[in-house]
């Protein structure tokens, strides 16, 4: 029987250490944003249980006490500490995805990563491109109009963020 030499690649394993380095970029972030002491011990374990068992329901917990510690600390949705988190936690997301699928001692290419990271970019090039639109938004009452024209940029935006992951319209 023959054997297929495939190359090199990335050892499954990265994935895993990028999952851990997310994780503690987030309790990072969390604790600068004034988050206390057992909301970290528990975020930063759930993003632990996330780099060893990433098919388990730990991923989905930390984005559940990432929106619980947000929602906590109060404040305007459209800040430094939300918009560095948005991209922390998606990765979190698509890193798990993408390691469940892996066993530890497999190796991955990078030519297989790169769909993936261009809906990671496309998705949070929509993200950031509303998080623009809202900072300059008015917060008072708004002329029909200006609604008008908001719902067809938004609608623009969905437009390009479809072509750009799926290539057509």
């Amino acid at each position: 029987m023959s054997t297929i030499e495939l190359g090199t690649g990335l050892p499954a394993i990265a994935l895993r250490l990028v999952i851990a380095s997310t994780g503690a970029g987030i309790v990072a972030v969390l604790g600068n944003g004034g988050i206390g002491g057992p909301a970290l011990v528990l975020i930063a374990l759930a993003a632990l249980m996330s780099a060893g068992a990433p098919a388990s329901p730990a991923p989905a917990l930390v984005v559940l006490l990432v929106a619980l510690s947000v929602l906590a600390i109060g404040g305007d949705a459209v800040n430094p500490r939300v918009l560095a988190l948005v991209p922390l936690v998606h990765l979190l997301h698509v890193s798990c995805a993408l390691a469940a699928l892996m066993p530890w001692r497999a190796r991955i290419r990078l030519s297989a990563l790169r769909a993936p990271a261009i809906r990671f970019v496309a998705i949070q090039g929509g993200v950031f491109a509303l998080a623009g639109v809202m900072a300059v938004a008015p917060t008072g009452r708004v002329p029909g109009f200006v609604e008008m024209v908001a719902v067809a940029g938004i609608a623009a935006i969905a437009l390009i963020l479809w072509r750009l992951v799926h290539g057509s319209l």
